[in-house]
């Protein structure tokens, strides 16, 4: 559910697209679900880096064959919608997706389609003369050709967006694939006394008494916090080891202050917002909560 933001002028300004547009005071997460097709190489190594919100994922690779191992991988979107103008997360295509090979940069094949009830109608949105991805904005005329699914006129439907890039590791040797991205987190204003912020710090392994204290030292008086919440899914990381390094800046993208960062698995006895180690027997991605102060520390 969605609330028009009240209070902090600063903090999740409204975007002016219009003179209805709004922000909101929460919204969901939008997680980049990314994908390894190794053939015969074996990955060796799983690094993730979070700076901000930018996402960094390295996996090193190992080609122990006498012959070149043609590789793949891909970063994909869930189906997502278009909810409103004032959206922080408006644009969900994640368009500045890069990747690398060996530190050369790589260029994707990209994929964008439209989904209504489980069903892809990118050819119905084509022949109506629409884009595969909402948009708000679209040609009401246009809309208006859609044919119906089950009585209902799919003028409200999912978009899907994924990019592809493929090598080829020497024989006998190691390769280094990197993804990079902004990610678009789960995020909310809490009350700090709230069963919310509770659940949130424990379902990150974390103590919700010693996060007050610790935010209670750095804000004077904290009412309302920013939880920002990264789901980083990664579909090749089955009970594996990674390396995982948090870092965020003294002020967010909301203009919030970064205190905590907590991932379970990953010990953080400083309670602190930067935050570095391995989690081990990872199992198909990482959730990283960064617990943020309204008040200038």
């Amino acid at each position: 559910m969605k609330f028009p933001v009240l209070a902090r002028p600063a903090l999740l300004a409204a975007l002016v697209v219009g003179a209805n547009a709004a922000a909101y005071e929460d919204e969901n997460a939008v997680p980049l679900k990314l994908g390894l097709e190794a053939g015969k190489a074996v990955v060796e190594r799983i690094a993730v880096k979070l700076v901000g919100r930018d996402v960094s994922v390295l996996a090193t690779l190992r080609n122990g064959e006498a012959r070149a191992a043609q590789i793949g991988w891909y970063a994909s979107t869930p189906q997502f919608t278009v909810l409103g103008e004032g959206e922080e997360h408006l644009d969900k295509s994640f368009s500045d997706v890069g990747a690398s090979f060996n530190g050369r940069a790589m260029k994707p094949a990209v994929y964008r389609r439209g989904y209504f009830m489980g069903r892809d109608i990118t050819r119905e949105l084509a022949q109506a003369g629409l884009a595969p991805l909402p948009d708000l904005q679209a040609d009401a005329r246009k809309l208006a050709r859609l044919p119906t699914v089950l009585g209902l006129r799919f003028d409200q439907w999912q978009g899907y967006v994924a990019y592809s890039w493929s090598a080829a590791v020497a024989p006998h040797a190691s390769a280094v694939v990197e993804v990079r991205y902004r990610a678009l987190p789960q995020f909310s204003l809490t009350e700090l006394d709230s069963p919310a912020f509770d659940q949130a710090v424990l379902q990150h392994c974390g103590n919700p008494d010693a996060i007050r204290r610790r935010l209670r030292q750095t804000a004077a008086e904290p009412l309302q916090v920013m939880v920002e919440r990264y789901e980083i899914p990664l579909a090749f990381m089955l009970m594996r080891d990674v390396q995982l390094a948090v870092t965020q800046p003294q002020s967010n993208w909301q203009k919030a202050h970064p205190a905590v960062s907590l991932v379970c698995g990953l010990a953080n006895p400083g309670w602190t917002a930067n935050v570095s180690g391995e989690v081990g027997n990872a199992n198909l991605g990482l959730s990283v909560l960064v617990v943020s102060s309204l008040n200038t520390p």
